[in-house]
């Protein structure tokens, strides 16, 4: 009984060990968003930088991207709220030797509902055998600028300035 409350006792550590800020990524392209997503800096023994974003693609789809930057070697990893996993909404195998990274088309309403949940209840970020708590809701400055990056990189009629 003593070794399952150590045990827990020790996940629950492992879970809010490190402290998680959280920024905004928007990137431009012709003056216009053309990526936009959350970066999560993980400050732990190490810093361990993790990213997850969408960008729109030439056809109007949008690629979905989820990476760890780290100094130490990763496994493992996924970025987890209570409506699922990133690695189940992406279905893309790991791409980086070194680092974790995966990217994919993944559907535009289970990913919206997906970031809505995150920024709003925060969610798990899963490295190796670490959790790493995110904690909801996200700031309201790093809301309102994802919030107002997709809706500038989807809006169906925005001009170029230079057209």
């Amino acid at each position: 009984m003593l070794i399952r409350i150590l045990t827990i006792l020790l996940f629950l550590f492992q879970t809010v060990k490190a402290e998680v800020l959280v920024n905004s990524v928007i990137k431009l392209k012709d003056n216009i968003p053309n990526e936009c997503g959350l970066n999560f800096l993980i400050k732990s023994p190490t810093n361990i930088n993790a990213k997850v974003s969408i960008k729109k693609l030439e056809n109007n789809e949008t690629l979905t991207l989820f990476s760890i930057n780290s100094n130490e070697d990763i496994n493992n990893a996924d970025l987890t709220t209570s409506i699922g996993k990133i690695s189940d909404l992406i279905k893309s195998e790991n791409t980086s030797d070194k680092d974790f990274k995966i990217k994919g088309k993944a559907d535009q309403d289970s990913m919206t509902f997906f970031f809505q949940d995150l920024l709003i209840n925060g969610g798990t970020i899963l490295i190796n055998k670490n959790n790493h708590q995110i904690k909801g809701p996200i700031d309201s400055k790093v809301r309102l600028e994802y919030l107002f990056c997709t809706g500038e990189m989807f809006l169906p009629n925005y001009k170029r300035n230079n057209e």
